[in-house]
């Protein structure tokens, strides 16, 4: 779109209801296309006996009909800028009507596709604080209106804001005042990117190949003693010699799964965090990343919810970490965000102070009650023990597994040292992990909610657990405080009510 198209985004308050760019129609045949292809064999099935006018007087309906459909669909989509919010209206037939007022847009989000890159355009995301479940889209504009219609609801959110308050401005909360911006706070060069990439180990590309190993080896129809026999000839080892040929097959089949794994790691951590940076704008963080889809994202400060750093064993003893935020909407599940997703100590501190948080030395922090050993006896050793034990029924050779036992044990001995938390200063931490471990650093203006839950053994051994819920969070990665004693449970509860936190008991018995 032309520069006084995109003046007038910014100038008319009042504007003329707007279209995508004419393009939006070829980048959907073109994403559409593998989707068609795996239609062309039924299609030719059908036509098989068909005469040839048919066939391409047929052909020629069906693409005429499917673009007139396209069309249409792009002329009855239509986005406009009001004084108080962005209206967005969509269908063929029955009309959507989408209203998003400025106050309730958490962020706005540009990316590129390859395609749409190749054609000067953008998609711009308007996300409202509802973890992806109700966002505005505008699949494709021109790059200049992207940054012109982000520009503008930036600008009149901050109005709606301020207009708020009910307050003057100049008393509004530490929060919600805008730093003064200092450019650039964090970058990933290529090399580091590599090396994140290491430590993306992918499960799931392993999934994948080895069901399309499986696949092909249907197909060819190969066995395993084949594979046996295979590996017995490379490696020399004699058919008579069977335990050897069965070790150099798993061996063999570990170093492929390995690559696999760090291949996959390696290919995704590129594609995704390529060109990494994270700029400071005054009351705002800006995030670009990726190779072929270049994405860009804008993090307001007051509606960060919580921060979590997280390590693994060898990450940790290198010395590196990741640092995320919980903030109302986003990408990722519970509006989770990295905003370095691989940096050293003395990068993550002045990340911190960006975001005006600040962390203590684990030392520093309370450790949970002692009764925390004995139920992460039973969660981690209980059920692994009772599968041996089976097992040995059976075959005595399951017993070799035992030494699993002696690690989990170790383990569960270990997670009440490293599990501790501490609330002071206005903010909520909590650390939990043996191996892989975890920080949350919680405002406490932001928890929204404190539960006291109690399970069956906990209760025994006078213990209780405080379920700490925050905006745009979930279930599985929650900065919850297992096995503390109840009167310091409780302790901590009023401490944190302090805020205005609404607080739930749970005196249910729970399983362990």
């Amino acid at each position: 779109m032309s520069d006084a198209g995109v003046s007038a985004v910014a100038d008319d308050p009042e504007e003329a209801p707007r279209r995508l760019h004419p393009a939006t129609m070829l980048l959907g045949v073109i994403q559409g296309a593998p989707s068609t292809l795996l239609g062309i064999p039924a299609m030719l099935a059908l036509v098989a006996r068909a005469d040839l006018p048919f066939i391409l007087a047929g052909t020629a309906i069906a693409v005429s009909l499917a673009a007139f459909v396209r069309w249409l669909a792009w002329y009855r989509f239509t986005y406009a800028l009001t004084e108080d919010a962005v209206i967005i209206e969509s269908g063929l037939f029955s009309r959507n009507r989408r209203m998003i007022p400025y106050e309730r847009v958490a962020d706005v989000g540009i990316e590129r596709r390859p395609l749409q890159r190749m054609f000067g355009l953008a998609s711009v995301t308007l996300e409202t604080g509802g973890a992806g479940a109700d966002e505005g889209a505008l699949s494709s504009v021109v790059l200049a209106e992207a940054e012109g219609l982000r520009d503008m609801v930036r600008r009149r959110r901050g109005r709606t804001d301020a207009a708020s308050l009910s307050v003057n401005v100049s008393v509004a909360p530490l929060a919600a005042r805008p730093s003064s911006g200092t450019g650039l706070v964090f970058a990933m060069t290529g090399q580091r990117v590599l090396l994140w990439g290491l430590f993306n180990f992918s499960l799931v590309g392993i999934a994948v190949s080895v069901g399309a190993v499986q696949s092909v080896a249907g197909a060819v129809d190969w066995d395993r003693e084949t594979l046996w026999n295979a590996v017995a000839a490379r490696t020399g080892v004699a058919r008579s010699m069977p335990a050897l040929a069965w070790a150099g097959a798993a061996a063999v089949g570990s170093a492929i799964v390995l690559a696999i794994g760090i291949a996959t790691g390696l290919i995704r951590a590129t594609l995704r965090d390529h060109g990494f940076r994270l700029t400071d704008e005054g009351g705002r963080l800006r995030r670009t990343r990726g190779l072929l889809t270049r994405s860009e994202a804008i993090l307001s400060l007051p509606r960060v919810q919580l921060v979590t750093i997280d390590t693994g064993l060898v990450r940790r003893r290198l010395g590196w970490s990741r640092l995320r935020v919980q903030v109302l909407g986003g990408e990722g599940a519970g509006g989770r965000q990295d905003l370095a997703p691989m940096a050293r100590a003395e990068e993550i501190d002045p990340l911190l102070a960006v975001l005006r948080l600040t962390r203590i030395a684990p030392d520093d922090m309370e450790v949970v009650a002692r009764g925390h050993v004995w139920r992460a006896m039973l969660r981690r050793v209980g059920l692994p023990a009772l599968v041996i034990a089976g097992a040995a029924l059976v075959t005595p050779l399951a017993l070799l597994a035992s030494p699993i036992l002696l690690l989990l044990m170790v383990a569960a001995t270990l997670s009440r040292r490293h599990h501790r938390y501490r609330a002071a200063s206005g903010l909520l931490h909590v650390q939990r992990g043996v191996f892989g471990r975890t920080m949350w650093i919680v405002p406490m203006a932001r928890i929204q909610a404190l539960s006291l839950r109690r399970t069956w053994l906990q209760r025994r051994l006078r213990l209780a657990t405080v379920l700490v819920d925050t905006a745009g969070g979930g279930q599985s990665c929650r900065p919850d405080i297992h096995d503390l004693r109840e009167a310091d449970a409780w302790a901590l509860i009023d401490k944190l009510r302090a805020t205005g936190t609404r607080v739930e008991a749970t005196d249910e018995t729970l399983p362990d």
